[in-house]
């Protein structure tokens, strides 16, 4: 969601604890994480929670817009190499929480 509803987007991340809802990476300053649209607006779905999922960006790239190929693609479980590495990823982090203000800052 760019600059559609705020508001919205920071109540699906509380509702999802701040997590993607894929690979259950976490991250309380929201920066990595998107909101996907479960049924998407051009087959007019809605801004509104309900029709709202956390996701890290990595995730949403992935997720497909159609929503009976986007709910299969929820319930796929990660490949092992890619639980694996979010699990290293999320070590790092939970050890080194400034790593995510100094990634955005080199992003920027």
């Amino acid at each position: 969601m760019k600059q559609r509803n705020q508001t919205l987007r920071r109540k699906t991340m509380e509702r999802d604890d701040f997590t993607c809802q894929k690979c259950k990476i976490q991250d309380k300053t929201g920066r990595i994480l998107e909101i996907h649209h479960i049924t998407p607006l051009y087959v007019d779905g809605k801004d509104e929670l309900n029709n709202l999922i956390t996701l890290c960006n990595d995730c949403h790239h992935f997720a497909p817009n159609k929503e009976d190929e986007f709910k299969e693609y929820m319930k796929e479980e990660m490949d092992g190499t890619s639980t694996t590495l979010i699990k290293a990823w999320k070590k790092v982090l939970k050890d080194n929480p400034e790593l995510i203000e100094k990634i955005n800052k080199e992003k920027s």
